[in-house]
C-alpha cells in the first residue's frame, strides 16, 4: 500500500475500525483473507530459539522442535499437552496456504464435516463454502497455496483475499430447503452480525482514490467510512459464520441472504437432515462417492442398456471411490488428468479393466455438482458415454485429501485439479493458476 493510501486510512479512522476486527483473528480465520501476516515469517529465528542456539540458519524441523522446547521451558504456565502444540502447528501451516478449500477443523468441526461427507447434516442442512466471487468484487484470483505477503489492511485495500460464504448444496427437506434457500445464495448477516465481504471495502477503496483525485468530497468519503465502520462494529468472519450455520442440531438462526440483486431474511431452526445416499428409482440412481457405492453401481447396471445418474447435491465425494465407479461404468482407457502447479507430471485418470459393454448414460447435474462428482461427469461426457446434453456444474474440480489427527481434529488439503485433456508441456502451472477456472 502506498504512503498516500495509508494516510487516507489514518485520517478517516478506517484502519482503527478494520484493525479492531483483524487484530483478534486466530490462525484459521486468517485463511479467510487468504494470507498470514508476513511479519510472522520475518521474526528472527535467533530470537525465537535464542535460549537453545545462536545459529539463525536452523533447519525447519529443528526450528519447530526448538520452539516447542522454548514454550515448555519459558511460558508462564506449564505446557504439558504435546498434541495441542502439534495441532496448533498444523493449524498454522494449513492456514498459511491461503486456500479456502484447504482448512483445519477442530474436533467438533471435523466431526460435522465427516458426517456431511456421508450425507448426515446438522445445522441448517446446507453445504457452505468460502468462495471468491471475482467478477462481483473485481478482485484478482489468489492462486491455491499462494499464501500471501500483504498486511491485513493492505489486503483489505486491494480487496484480494476476502471470500464470501456461499451455499453450494441444500439438503432436500432440510431446514434451509424449507426456508427457501437455494444454491448460489450468499450469507450477508448471521444473527445481526455482518459477514465480512469485499464489496463495501472495495467501494471505500474506490472512494478513497476518487478523494485523492479530488473527484469526491470529504463529506462523501466520511459517509462511506461511517457505513463501513458501522458494519465492522458488529462483524464476524466467514469461517465463524459458517460454523454458526453448519454446526448444532437445535437453536434458531436469523440469516440475511444475498441472491443476485435482492436481499432477504430468514429465520431457520437447526435440525438434523440427511441426503438420501445411494438410491434407486427405476433406471435412475443417485450416486454419492462414498464407500460401497462402486459395488452398488455394479449391481445396478446389470442387464441395462441405458441408465440415468443423478449427481445433484454431490459436493464432498472421495476421489478413490469416484475412480472405482468409473472403472465399473467405463471401458478401458484414459479419462483425463489430475494436475498440479508443481513441476511433477500430471497423473492420468486411467480405467485399467473397465466395462467392455457400458450402458448409455444420462447425467442429471446442476451447480451443486462439485468436486469429484464434477470430475466424474466431465470424464464420462468427454469420453462419449453420455447423451451429450449440456452439463451444468459447480466449477470445482479439485481433489482433496482428508487427514484426521489423533485428537479428533483434522484438515483438508487440495492436492490436484482434474482436467479432461492432456496438458501440454509446462502447462501444469497454468492449469491451476485460478481455482475454479480449470479447463
Amino acid at each position: 500500500m502506498s504512503d498516500t493510501k495509508k494516510s487516507v486510512f489514518a485520517t478517516f479512522g478506517v484502519v482503527m475500525a478494520i484493525g479492531a476486527v483483524y487484530g483478534g483473528v486466530k490462525v484459521r480465520e486468517k485463511a479467510d483473507v487468504g494470507s498470514l501476516n508476513k511479519a510472522t515469517s520475518e521474526l528472527s529465528t535467533s530470537h525465537m530459539v535464542a535460549s537453545r542456539s545462536n545459529d539463525v540458519n536452523v533447519p525447519a524441523g529443528d526450528y519447530f522442535y526448538e520452539l516447542s522446547l522454548k514454550l515448555k521451558e519459558q511460558y508462564v504456565e506449564p505446557v504439558t499437552d504435546d498434541q495441542k502444540l502439534a495441532s496448533g502447528a498444523i493449524r498454522g501451516m494449513v492456514a498459511s496456504l491461503g486456500d479456502p478449500d484447504s482448512l483445519y477443523y477442530d474436533k467438533d468441526q471435523f466431526r460435522a464435516f465427516l458426517n456431511a461427507r456421508v450425507g448426515q447434516y446438522e445445522g441448517i442442512g446446507a453445504e457452505l463454502v468460502l468462495s471468491f466471487d471475482h467478477e462481483k468484487s473485481g478482485a484478482k484470483t489468489a492462486p491455491a497455496g499462494s499464501g500471501g505477503e500483504s498486511s491485513p489492511d493492505e489486503a483489505l485495500v486491494s480487496v484480494r483475499d476476502i471470500p464470501e460464504l456461499k451455499v453450494v448444496s441444500v439438503v432436500p427437506g432440510g431446514p434451509a430447503a424449507k426456508a427457501g434457500i437455494k444454491v448460489g445464495d450468499v450469507v450477508d448477516t448471521v444473527d445481526g452480525h455482518w459477514v465480512v465481504q469485499s464489496g463495501l471495502i472495495r467501494q471505500f477503496r474506490i472512494a478513497s482514490r476518487k478523494f485523492l483525485e479530488k473527484k469526491l468530497s470529504r463529506v462523501e468519503l466520511e459517509t462511506q467510512r461511517a457505513v463501513l465502520r458501522k458494519k465492522f462494529d458488529k462483524a464476524i468472519y466467514p469461517s465463524k459464520a459458517k460454523d454458526k450455520l453448519f454446526l448444532g442440531k437445535s437453536g434458531i438462526v436469523n440469516v440475511t441472504w444475498i441472491r443476485g440483486d435482492t436481499t432477504f431474511t430468514t429465520k431457520i431452526a437447526k435440525a438434523p437432515s440427511r441426503l438420501p445416499g445411494f438410491t434407486i428409482s427405476g433406471d435412475t440412481v443417485a450416486l454419492p462417492f462414498i464407500e460401497g457405492s462402486a459395488d452398488k453401481l455394479k449391481a445396478f447396471i446389470q442387464g441395462k442398456n441405458s441408465i440415468t445418474i443423478d449427481l445433484r447435491n454431490n459436493t464432498l465425494g472421495d476421489v478413490q471411490v469416484m475412480k472405482q465407479c468409473l472403472e465399473v461404468l467405463a471401458p478401458k482407457g484414459n479419462y483425463g488428468y489430475f494436475v498440479t502447479k508443481r513441476h511433477d507430471s500430471p497423473t492420468a485418470l486411467n480405467v485399467l479393466t473397465g466395462n467392455s459393454h457400458p450402458p448409455k448414460v444420462h447425467l442429471i447435474t446442476d451447480r451443486s455438482t462439485r468436486g469429484m462428482a464434477e470430475a466424474f461427469a466431465l470424464a464420462l461426457d468427454h469420453s462419449g458415454l453420455t447423451d451429450k446434453e449440456k452439463l451444468e456444474l459447480g466449477g470445482d474440480r479439485f481433489a482433496r485429501q482428508i487427514i484426521q489427527l489423533p485428537d479428533g481434529s483434522g484438515y483438508t488439503l487440495v492436492t490436484s485439479a482434474y482436467q479432461v485433456t492432456a496438458p501440454k508441456a509446462n502447462r501444469g502451472q497454468a492449469v491451476v493458476a485460478k481455482k475454479g477456472a480449470v479447463k
